[in-house]
């Protein structure tokens, strides 16, 4: 019996300075190989959800973020942007009344079909309209832009649109002129500006006030989506929200840019398919990662079974041997996260380029899938665990 042990023992600890739980993974080449691959896929779905996520709230705030003004007035029943109430015109000129703020600027957003001036084929896009003498959006500063948005027959084309709405840019930039069809009306693109798509929209335009009554002849000019307030340099923004909020009627709500942001956000979270389908992903994701992981090290341990007896009857402590699970889970949530990260930053790269959503991989989401990983691991090995309170030499040799 004491000879078995020693052989045991002596297969356990060999070569000196090789960390054992490095030892015991490699033993197996293939299942090292199938465990990684497995985790590489938990976290590489679990980065994928967490970058679509970012790119969706990132994506459906890009026209909040452009907005020259402190505060904003928006219809009492506001959801998105993608579906705004609009208000009367007349709450911008009681709000330009109030003390600390100097201008109060229109904003119309509607959808109307684009006829592709290559395919001629009709898309959505979404259209954005505005006063080009007050514009309420820090997108364009070019005299030619400027010009566009003055004239009735001219827009603005989103360089950042999709590619199915026509090679709108690259024929600009080459010197010709794009002409198209919106709301079935003619219209010349005058120039470009740059916003980005969105969850909700694959491209944008960008008209005066003259040209969007135009295209929506069954709007009235008085009624507006949104209204962009300007504040002075030396007013309050908290100040001058709580004093709108008791002059303006209770059809309207004034929110800060930032609280207008949190509200599309948590629309799209909270209120949309979309943002239960990626939650749920994350958590799928996490849950089939530590199934792998539970199976990989609940064999391992069986296998080893006997060298953990051996330990135990030399004197080794429980929190020994649960140091060197816990030693093998963190190399399998490194390894497992390395080949994941790469391929989430191709996977955004492609997505990018094909979809223009601001996917990215940044320092944020890799910290917290590593962090993900190695709790999905660690608490696989734990349970996995449990088979070492068999680990008894008088009943294992």
């Amino acid at each position: 019996m004491i000879s078995r042990f020693r052989e045991a023992l002596s297969h356990t600890i060999r070569p000196a300075g090789v960390p054992l739980a490095w030892r015991q993974l490699t033993s197996r080449k293939l299942r090292l190989t199938a465990a990684v691959a497995g985790i590489s896929f938990a976290a590489l779905m679990m980065l994928m959800q967490l970058g679509f996520r970012d790119a969706l709230y990132d994506s459906v705030v890009l026209l909040h973020q452009s907005f020259s003004g402190e505060l904003v007035i928006v219809n009492s029943q506001y959801d998105s942007l993608a579906d705004s109430r609009m208000f009367s015109r007349r709450r911008l000129n009681q709000a330009r009344a109030v003390s600390g703020v100097i201008k109060a600027k229109a904003i119309y957003t509607g959808l109307a079909s684009w006829k592709n001036p290559d395919t001629m084929h009709d898309r959505t896009i979404f259209v954005i309209g505005c006063d080009p003498a007050v514009p309420p959006l820090h997108l364009t500063d070019s005299e030619q832009s400027s010009a566009a948005l003055q004239r009735p027959d001219q827009v603005l084309f989103d360089s950042a649109s999709r590619q199915e709405f026509g090679q709108v840019k690259e024929r600009l930039l080459r010197g010709e002129n794009v002409v198209t069809e919106i709301a079935g009306q003619r219209m010349t693109v005058g120039g470009l500006f740059t916003l980005g798509t969105s969850f909700a929209a694959d491209g944008n335009v960008l008209m005066g006030e003259a040209a969007f009554h135009r295209l929506f002849m069954d709007r009235s000019p008085n009624m507006v989506s949104l209204g962009v307030l300007e504040l002075a340099p030396d007013a309050s923004v908290l100040g001058v929200q709580a004093t709108l909020k008791k002059t303006l009627p209770e059809d309207v709500m004034v929110l800060t840019r930032k609280e207008l942001m949190d509200q599309e956000k948590d629309y799209w979270a909270r209120r949309t398919p979309i943002g239960f389908v990626i939650s749920a992903g994350l958590i799928i994701g996490f849950i089939v990662g530590s199934v792998i992981v539970y199976q990989i090290l609940y064999t391992d341990l069986s296998d080893h079974l006997k060298e953990y007896a051996v330990l135990k009857a030399t004197g080794c402590s429980d929190a020994f041997l649960h140091s060197i699970v816990v030693q093998q889970s963190v190399i399998l949530a490194v390894a497992g996260f390395v080949p994941a990260a790469v391929l989430a930053a191709a996977v955004f790269w492609a997505t990018r380029v094909a979809t223009s959503l601001p996917a990215y991989l940044d320092i944020s989401k890799s910290a917290i899938v590593l962090s993900l990983t190695l709790a999905m691991c660690i608490i696989s090995g734990m349970f996995a665990l449990r088979v070492l309170r068999h680990a008894d030499p008088a009943e294992v040799f």
